[in-house]
Parts: structure tokens; C-alpha cells; sequence
């Protein structure tokens, strides 16, 4: 790791950084190890994957979530979360997602001046201006004089899923978990090489 920091990767936008002292590089790296220490390992997880599949899909997961190719990008893309996140991190996001919101996939309330609401995704603001995408997947952009109010929600857009029975949730825990990027770069190279 400090090799690729000093020297950074050739080839990549990941620059070298050779000016930084071995004090300063130590840190990084210490920094960096310690966003690991939630991350999940390949373990052997309850559940059955396939089945778990079925309950992702039938619970609507894909109109918000993106996994590869296939889904929406209004919530966090879960193709590589398996390899991301914890087993446990993985069920609180299912029975209480409000726990740890990504600033990027934040919920944002909009008043209008006529009344209208408006409920979405942040995807920019400045001091004039708010851009969110709504709960249609439709791009909204307001001039602030326009609006009565701007306001940010303290609970996640996505639901908490409490009802899952507990066989279902250890399903779906195991699909997630299983997500790790690889078949889905595996599936592009293989359409890139023309095998199917």
C-alpha cells in the first residue's frame, strides 16, 4: 500500500504522492487499514443465495438498487456490497436502513411555493439551486426563490424490511453478502470477447 501511494499506479487516474514524508504515509495507510476493520471477509453465511435472489426481487429491490447491469440507480449500487460491508452491517441496512444513510442517496423534502412536494435524492445544490432526482427516477431542478422550503430527511427513503420472515431475511442476507463484483466483471469481459 505505501508503494501505491508514493508511486501511485501508471495507467490510472491514481496519481504518486512521492512528496509525502514516511510519517505522513504511515498514517495514511493506518487510515486506510482502519476503513477495512466493518468490511466483510468471504464467510460462510446462513441462507440460501438463490433463494435470497428471489426475495430481493420480489420485494421490489431492484427499482431502487442496481446490481451489474440490471436495476435502478436512485439507491446505492449493491453489485460489489458483499465485498464491502459486513454480514451485520448488511441486516441493519435491511430491518433499519435509516442507521447509516449515504450522504450521496440522503432523502430531501421540497415545498413549492404553490404547495407541491417533492420527495428525492439529492443529486446537487448550491446557494440558488436544488437538483434531486424524485421517487419516479425523474431529474427535478428548482430555483430556490421558487421554493418554500429545502429540507433534509432524517430517515432513509428506503424502508425498513420488518416484516421478512426470518428464513427470508438470512436469505437475503446470503445473496447480498454473495455480491462481490466478480461474476458481473466476468460477464463483461465475456461480452466483450463475444462468449455468452
Amino acid at each position: 500500500m505505501k508503494t501505491l501511494i508514493l508511486e501511485g499506479v501508471p495507467g490510472t487516474s491514481m496519481p504518486s504522492f512521492s512528496e509525502f514524508t514516511e510519517e505522513e504515509v504511515a498514517t495514511i495507510v493506518g487510515y486506510l487499514k482502519g476503513l477495512s476493520r466493518g468490511v466483510s471477509r468471504q464467510v460462510h453465511v446462513p441462507g440460501d443465495a438463490a433463494k435470497g435472489r428471489e426475495v430481493y426481487a420480489s420485494n421490489g429491490c431492484p427499482a431502487c438498487h442496481r446490481i451489474g447491469d440490471a436495476g435502478s440507480v436512485f439507491g446505492p449500487d449493491l453489485s460489489r456490497v458483499g465485498a464491502a460491508r459486513s454480514v451485520e452491517y448488511l441486516r441493519e441496512s435491511i430491518v433499519n436502513p435509516s442507521a447509516d444513510i449515504p450522504d450521496e442517496y440522503r432523502g430531501v423534502f421540497v415545498v413549492t411555493k404553490d404547495g407541491r412536494t417533492i420527495t428525492g435524492v439529492r443529486i446537487n445544490e448550491d446557494t440558488f439551486s436544488v437538483q434531486l432526482r424524485d421517487l419516479g427516477q425523474k431529474f427535478c431542478m428548482f430555483q430556490k426563490e421558487e421554493l418554500r422550503s429545502v429540507k433534509e430527511l432524517d430517515n432513509s427513503l428506503m424502508p425498513p424490511y420488518t416484516t421478512l420472515s426470518d428464513s427470508d431475511l438470512q436469505n437475503l442476507i446470503a445473496y447480498l453478502n454473495s455480491l462481490r463484483g466478480v461474476s458481473q466483471k466476468t460477464d463483461l469481459v465475456d461480452k466483450a470477447k463475444g462468449i455468452k
